[in-house]
């Protein structure tokens, strides 16, 4: 048995906006934007076939090359899983894809295999699990996958920009201080609307703390917070621990201690608002989960011990079943339709916080 951590987002910003303007936009479906990515990967061959990009394209030359391994639709349900392939190095350490192989085959090589001098693509999987209905999706990271929201939206941007025929657009070549660069706008669409807009994709992970009322409770008795890293036992390294919290009213720079294992503890007497941003802010620098030593949280006035911030993340894992045909898979590698397989045992339960989320809405209206 393998698991994987789930955790949860919702996009911001999904669909068509002015330059540094937000009070006009143009939405776009989160089930749009999928369908429109499924309907193109049926025409790719292999692996290769799926980069969006070639190194002709200008301004993507020095891009991190990342590919569509799999996209799926469950029919029942109307939600997707996705598996992105991000090429990386030469082999050591990872798995890799036969450039040309087709994208039903789901043989890997690593690097002490002999592929009999086949171009490979060395890379890491990463894989997320859309549901369209409640407006959300998951990343789920395996221990040989990875977990990128920010590398995911910025292969849905390039899919909307350079390939998607869902509504009009003016792509355009621009000179830049880089050298030239692929520009493409979006005609608005609305009647009263004229001028171009821009596709924006940013997401930002789900927590547990949904009201005012939750966050005034919490920042009230908050007296420090606490942060810990492993760095070199420097005392030079010091300021980089306020970087953090560089922008916030409440921080003092006291710190207390400076090991190679560091915590370091700051005063702190946050609002609701200013913890709401402390909040949203490690969900982006942390997206993907805690490994080790290294967390962010806060100590309150009158109470033992930490209270971590990962805590208030909504967060969950799926088991998936490493026994496959008569053998065991080993790779801790898996298709769309084993992760579709594994959830159906554990998705209303993982989807239950959104649907009490969804009553208090309801209530509340």
């Amino acid at each position: 048995m393998s698991v994987g951590v789930v955790t949860f987002f919702k996009y911001t910003h999904l669909g068509f906006y002015r330059h540094g303007n937000d009070n006009y936009h143009e939405p776009l479906a989160m089930e749009v934007m999928l369908s429109s990515l499924h309907e193109w990967f049926q025409d790719r061959i292999s692996l290769e076939d799926t980069l969006l990009w070639d190194d002709e394209t200008p301004g993507y030359s020095h891009c991190k090359k990342v590919y569509l391994k799999s996209i799926e639709k469950d029919e029942a349900t109307g939600e997707y899983i996705i598996i992105l392939w991000r090429a990386v190095g030469s082999g050591d350490g990872v798995y890799g894809i036969r450039a040309d192989a087709r994208l039903d085959d789901d043989t890997l090589y690593d690097a002490n295999d002999a592929a009999d001098g086949a171009r490979v693509i060395w890379g890491e999987a990463s894989y997320y699990w859309f549901i369209p209905s409640k407006n959300l999706f998951a990343s789920i990271r395996f221990p040989n996958s990875i977990a990128d929201t920010n590398m995911m939206n910025k292969f849905f941007k390039d899919f909307i920009c350079l390939h998607a025929n869902i509504r009009e657009k003016n792509r355009e070549v621009k000179e830049g201080k880089q050298g030239a660069y692929t520009c493409v706008s979006f005609p608005a669409t609305s009647e009263d609307e004229s001028g171009n807009l821009w596709f924006r994709i940013y997401s930002k992970q789900y927590t547990n703390l949904t009201t005012r009322a939750d966050l005034n409770a919490i920042a009230r008795d908050i007296t420090h917070f606490v942060k810990r890293e492993v760095i070199a036992a420097r005392v030079e390294n010091q300021p980089d621990w306020t970087r953090l919290f560089g922008g916030l009213p409440f921080i003092s720079s006291e710190v207390t201690k400076d090991t190679s294992k560091v915590e370091v503890n700051i005063e702190a007497k946050p609002t609701a608002d200013e913890l709401r941003r402390i909040l949203d802010q490690y969900g982006e620098e942390y997206a993907g989960g805690m490994e080790g030593w290294r967390n962010i949280g806060f100590r309150k006035e009158g109470v033992g011990g930490i209270c971590w911030l990962n805590s208030f993340v909504v967060k969950s894992v799926l088991t998936v079943n490493d026994t496959i045909a008569s053998g065991i898979d080993s790779t801790g590698h898996y298709t769309a339709s084993r992760i579709f397989t594994a959830l159906e045992l554990t998705r209303d339960g993982l989807l239950a916080p959104f649907a009490r989320d969804e009553q208090e809405e309801i209530a509340v209206s």
